[in-house]
């Protein structure tokens, strides 16, 4: 039992592998829902706030005009460092979840309580039920969160509040917490459930069956985002196996398939498993993100000589580039051309020692 409780609260019920294989895709959609709501918030509250300012004698609108105005300041500082920052870890990205999640419910604990002392608190109670849903996160956080705020909201009860409304706003708090645990839980678990499932067939789809590495697909779905994710270089790695032709001709498809396995394997070792594909028959790609120019050179001799290590040969090029308005393409085109000058002298040598 207590091992089934820690599995959903900790975990979503889920194996801890599986929520590590989908974890990308789940920073990938709070990004996204970050950004969205965020930018949603801006223009709602800087509508609340010009409403106010214009609302001078209407006492429940102009009394919360402060309030706007500081909400509206926090999200577009929010809006602005997840547009701007890069995030290579997610740890900056949940922080900047939970500040947002944290302006809402200040925001309800505000308008429900300090400034509406003699109606209950309905803004907050609903943001209690809402905000857990929004962002995907396991349900202990989402539990301990809502603990914080609901008791935040039940000590402003008591300071602020006219004494007929105390009970009815500390009562609906009380529940309405317990409802928003119960609901987040289970919502957080669907969602999780939903994404391993994704994950696994995204992992089918986008998998060379032949080497096990990331395929074509996976590479025309993901090669946009390196830009985004360095802070001071990329560097693409471009590689080719030499004489698979050959090898196929005299050994059969089977040799040359072993020849790709290891040509594959040694260039996931070395660069990373996310970070490595086959996008071609002979061709590989691998990209090393924010590493100095030395290292990704000793990165690259490690990988050559683990290639030859086999008996195997592999042409190479690499290409790195400053972070800031990177092309993409042309870094990999520049790394092709490079690693085809590489396959060319490889050639030239061979037809001197014959």
């Amino acid at each position: 039992m207590i091992e089934k409780l820690y599995s959903l609260l900790f975990y979503a019920s889920a194996e801890p592998e599986d929520l590590k294989s989908c974890r990308a895709e789940i920073q990938q959609s709070n990004k996204k829902k970050l950004i969205s709501y965020l930018s949603i918030s801006c223009v709602f509250l800087f509508a609340l706030a010009l409403l106010s300012l214009m609302s001078i004698g209407r006492e429940v609108l102009w009394r919360n005009h402060f309030a706007y105005g500081i909400g509206l300041a926090v999200c577009i500082g929010l809006l602005l460092v997840a547009k701007v920052f890069p995030d290579k870890n997610g740890w900056l990205l949940i922080w900047e979840m939970y500040a947002f999640e944290a302006a809402i419910y200040v925001l309800g604990i505000y308008i429900g309580v300090v400034s509406t002392t003699d109606q209950p608190a309905t803004s907050f109670l609903a943001f209690l039920l809402a905000v857990p849903l929004v962002f995907i996160m396991r349900p202990i956080q989402r539990i301990l969160n809502i603990i914080v705020f609901d008791i935040a909201f039940i000590v402003c009860a008591r300071i602020f509040d006219e004494p007929r409304i105390v009970s009815m706003d500390i009562i609906n708090g009380v529940v309405f917490g317990i409802l928003s645990c119960i609901l987040s839980t289970f919502v957080m678990t669907t969602m999780y459930e939903n994404f391993i499932v994704r994950s696994k067939l995204s992992r089918i789809a986008e998998r060379d069956l032949s080497t096990g590495l990331l395929n074509r697909n996976a590479y025309e779905e993901k090669v946009r985002d390196y830009p985004m994710q360095c802070s001071n270089t990329l560097s693409c790695i471009y590689a080719d196996v030499n004489n698979l032709h050959e090898l196929n001709n005299t050994q059969g498809h089977a040799a040359g398939d072993r020849m790709l396995k290891v040509v594959g394997r040694s260039m996931q070792a070395i660069f990373g498993e996310e970070n490595t594909y086959r996008i071609g028959g002979d061709e590989f790609v691998a990209f090393a993100i924010d590493q100095p120019t030395t290292e990704v050179r000793t990165m690259l001799k490690h990988f050559t000589d683990a290639v030859e290590m086999q008996g195997y040969s592999v042409a190479v090029g690499v290409t790195t580039l400053s972070a800031g308005g990177i092309d993409v393409d042309a870094l990999v085109k520049l790394a092709e051309q490079r690693m085809y000058a590489d396959k060319s002298n490889h050639y030239h040598h061979l037809e001197r020692t014959r």
